[in-house]
């Protein structure tokens, strides 16, 4: 059987929220590993809430944080591959220029977490766990660092105020909006210099597979230089038109239907009972 290189996108293509990962897709990418795939997990996401899927299906690979901006390996004691941050200088501008159009801001440097509020469903928003630390304050006080990432909560629908500044006046960052759960106005601030495409191909040619051997699984807009770096492409039925065009295969199923892993399980005909 030809080997593949198989790059998985988390929320919205392997799992339906923050920690729920069905006994199935364990044993489906399990078995896949077993074969002699690579499996490389690629999310916006902190190493703190994406390691438990990594630990679940026994991984030895590269962990992609951070849409791209974090590369480590946590089977060599996290040996950092690649680090590409953002300013700290360009955050605190876009902080102290829009402080009346948002409630929440918060930052973050490897697993640490620079924040001017707390409280329960921001902590749930941030992926908080025991693994972090949490610095409550004023970011102009607290923040010390360049940043990996960062999310924002507009207030009475100024998120998009928000990503225009970020646009108009921020060199090499962007924005772009999303909502989650109860969140509806969600800026994420993200580098314009790297993408989740480019930490794919630095991974892919240090496994040493082509982009011909290489499977990219996602479902939003952020994926779109994801899936420029593989020869084959997938999304489910949940996932975004724009990137569903692009698509290789559509596969017909929901994410939280464990839609990406009987893709895998019908692809390579591997008949594991769910």
């Amino acid at each position: 059987m030809k080997k593949y290189l198989i790059a998985i996108d988390l929320d919205g293509t392997l799992l339906p929220d923050l920690y729920t990962l069905s006994p199935y897709s364990v044993k489906v990418f399990n078995r896949l590993k077993e074969e002699g795939h690579k499996i490389v997990i690629t999310t916006g996401r902190p190493y703190r809430s994406s390691h438990f899927v990594y630990d679940a299906f026994n991984l030895d690979t590269p962990l992609i944080n951070y849409n791209g901006c974090l590369v480590t390996n946590p089977s060599k004691n996290n040996e950092i591959i690649s680090s590409d941050v953002m300013e700290r200088e360009i955050v605190l501008d876009i902080y102290n220029k829009n402080k009346d159009k948002f409630s929440l801001f918060f930052c973050e440097a490897f697993d640490k977490i620079y924040s001017n509020l707390d409280g329960d469903s921001y902590r749930h928003l941030m992926h908080y766990s025991d693994e972090c630390d949490l610095v409550l304050g004023d970011l102009n006080d607290t923040l010390d660092t360049d940043i990996h990432g960062s999310l924002i909560l507009g207030m009475n629908g100024k998120g998009k105020e928000i990503k225009e500044y970020v646009d108009k006046n921020c060199k090499n960052m962007g924005a772009r909006i999303w909502k989650w759960e109860e969140f509806n106005d969600i800026v994420e601030l993200y580098a314009t210099t790297r993408t989740k495409g480019d930490a794919l191909k630095e991974v892919r040619e240090l496994l040493g597979f082509s982009k011909e051997d290489t499977i990219a699984c996602g479902d939003s807009q952020n994926d779109f230089e994801f899936f420029s770096e593989a020869g084959i492409t997938v999304s489910l039925n949940n996932a975004d038109p724009s990137i569903k065009r692009i698509s290789t295969y559509v596969y017909p199923v929901d994410c939280w239907d464990d839609g990406i892993a009987k893709f895998f399980d019908e692809f390579f005909k591997l008949n594991i009972k769910e």
